[in-house]
């Protein structure tokens, strides 16, 4: 119960938005790199990730949005449709993947496994709102996570620091009228959205 879990698989280096982009494979090599260089291996207890049913997706996203994301992904169009989030053909599963990560971080947290989690996933998720992607964002992975701790495990109120440059818009927007959800975002202005 003393160790910190850890989400981390290659399988998050197959989300491949284009050449030079900034949400690149390399984000997740350099956060690899700096759990190895930095925390000892006895702190960490590694947590497999799955892959999130589409009804675990839902608790955050509209079955809409969830085809639309499907649907553009596997088209091969190279983006989706809602927003400015470049894809490739591997995006949905890994997507999927992130998704049930985070959720696997949360039970191993709540059976006591580990005393907190760090997820290593891509691609992030806090500016996909209920409807629609963007931002880089497929789905809204913490945003699913605090649904889940509620609805499985019985959780009563949850708390989300997004600590980002970046504010968490989609995340907001998810919560915005739920007070079970403490949403507060550290970000700058002006900056995307």
């Amino acid at each position: 119960m003393n160790k910190t879990g850890l989400v981390c698989d290659p399988v998050y280096r197959k989300h491949q938005p284009g050449v030079m982009h900034h949400e690149s494979p390399e984000r997740y090599d350099a956060a690899m790199k700096g759990i190895k260089e930095n925390v000892p291996g006895d702190c960490i207890l590694k947590i497999e990730p799955r892959r999130a049913t589409v009804l675990e997706v839902s608790l955050c996203h509209t079955t809409d949005y969830i085809d639309t994301a499907r649907q553009d992904i596997l088209s091969g169009w190279g983006s989706l449709s809602t927003g400015d989030t470049d894809v490739c053909k591997e995006s949905y599963d890994v997507a999927l993947m992130a998704v049930g990560g985070v959720l696997n971080a949360v039970d191993a947290v709540m059976d006591r496994k580990v005393r907190n989690a760090f997820c290593v996933v891509r691609p992030p998720g806090h500016h996909a709102t209920s409807e629609r992607g963007m931002g880089f964002c497929v789905f809204n992975n913490v945003a699913v996570a605090a649904r889940y701790a509620r609805e499985k495990h019985g959780i009563d109120r949850v708390l989300i620091v997004d600590w980002d440059i970046h504010h968490g818009n989609g995340t907001q927007e998810i919560f915005y009228e739920d007070p079970s959800v403490f949403y507060f975002s550290t970000h700058m202005w002006p900056f995307y959205p």
